[in-house]
Protein backbone atom coordinates (compact mmCIF):
# COMPACT_ATOMS: atom_id res chain seq x y z
CA UNK A 1 0.00 0.00 0.00
CA UNK A 2 1.44 3.53 -0.83
CA UNK A 3 1.92 6.23 1.62
CA UNK A 4 -0.77 8.53 -0.25
CA UNK A 5 -3.48 5.61 0.33
CA UNK A 6 -2.64 4.96 3.67
CA UNK A 7 -2.89 8.99 3.68
CA UNK A 8 -6.23 8.70 2.65
CA UNK A 9 -7.44 6.00 4.75
CA UNK A 10 -6.18 8.30 8.10
CA UNK A 11 -7.80 11.33 6.90
CA UNK A 12 -11.24 9.47 6.67
CA UNK A 13 -11.11 8.19 10.18
CA UNK A 14 -9.29 4.71 9.31
CA UNK A 15 -8.14 3.35 12.87
CA UNK A 16 -4.74 4.13 13.12
CA UNK A 17 -3.79 1.17 15.18
CA UNK A 18 -4.09 -2.53 14.92
CA UNK A 19 -1.96 -5.40 13.79
CA UNK A 20 -0.44 -3.62 10.71
CA UNK A 21 2.33 -1.36 10.70
CA UNK A 22 3.36 2.58 10.42
CA UNK A 23 4.95 4.36 7.74
CA UNK A 24 6.15 8.00 7.23
CA UNK A 25 7.79 10.71 8.25
CA UNK A 26 8.92 12.30 11.52
CA UNK A 27 6.19 14.96 10.62
CA UNK A 28 3.33 12.23 9.79
CA UNK A 29 3.21 8.80 10.59
CA UNK A 30 0.36 6.73 8.66
CA UNK A 31 -0.99 3.16 9.66
CA UNK A 32 -1.00 0.49 7.11
CA UNK A 33 -3.80 -1.85 8.41
CA UNK A 34 -3.86 -5.63 7.33
CA UNK A 35 -5.91 -7.27 4.72
CA UNK A 36 -8.15 -8.86 7.55
CA UNK A 37 -8.38 -5.33 9.29
CA UNK A 38 -9.62 -3.59 6.25
CA UNK A 39 -12.11 -6.25 5.43
CA UNK A 40 -13.26 -6.11 8.80
CA UNK A 41 -13.69 -2.57 8.23
CA UNK A 42 -16.16 -2.57 5.50
CA UNK A 43 -18.59 -5.03 7.42
CA UNK A 44 -21.63 -6.17 6.44
CA UNK A 45 -20.83 -4.18 3.11
CA UNK A 46 -17.80 -6.47 1.84
CA UNK A 47 -18.66 -9.24 -0.95
CA UNK A 48 -15.13 -10.36 -1.79
CA UNK A 49 -11.89 -9.29 -3.00
CA UNK A 50 -10.61 -11.28 -6.08
CA UNK A 51 -7.45 -11.18 -8.61
CA UNK A 52 -8.08 -10.08 -12.12
CA UNK A 53 -6.41 -12.95 -14.20
CA UNK A 54 -6.70 -10.96 -17.74
CA UNK A 55 -4.92 -7.86 -16.09
CA UNK A 56 -2.77 -9.31 -13.65
CA UNK A 57 -1.68 -8.01 -11.17
CA UNK A 58 -5.12 -5.80 -10.72
CA UNK A 59 -7.03 -6.74 -7.73
CA UNK A 60 -10.47 -5.86 -7.11
CA UNK A 61 -12.95 -5.89 -4.22
CA UNK A 62 -16.78 -5.55 -4.73
CA UNK A 63 -19.39 -4.45 -2.26
CA UNK A 64 -22.86 -5.27 -2.05
CA UNK A 65 -23.93 -2.26 -3.68
CA UNK A 66 -21.91 -2.07 -6.61
CA UNK A 67 -19.19 -0.40 -4.65
CA UNK A 68 -15.93 -0.94 -5.81
CA UNK A 69 -11.67 -0.75 -5.11
CA UNK A 70 -8.79 -1.63 -7.74
CA UNK A 71 -5.52 -1.90 -6.48
CA UNK A 72 -1.83 -3.80 -7.76
CA UNK A 73 -2.86 -5.77 -4.24
CA UNK A 74 -5.39 -6.62 -2.44
CA UNK A 75 -5.04 -5.04 0.50
CA UNK A 76 -4.99 -1.93 -1.83
CA UNK A 77 -8.40 -2.93 -3.38
CA UNK A 78 -10.18 -3.59 -0.20
CA UNK A 79 -8.50 0.07 0.97
CA UNK A 80 -9.87 1.83 -1.96
CA UNK A 81 -13.58 -0.08 -1.20
CA UNK A 82 -13.72 1.06 1.73
CA UNK A 83 -12.93 4.49 0.81
CA UNK A 84 -15.74 4.22 -1.69
CA UNK A 85 -18.05 2.90 1.29
CA UNK A 86 -17.22 5.85 3.77
CA UNK A 87 -17.72 8.38 1.29
CA UNK A 88 -21.57 7.95 0.97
Amino acid sequence: MTYELAKQLKDAAFPQQGNGSTFGSPNEVVYLPTLSELIEACGDQFYCVEKNLKEAPLWTATGWDDDFGVGQTPEEAVAKLWLALNQK
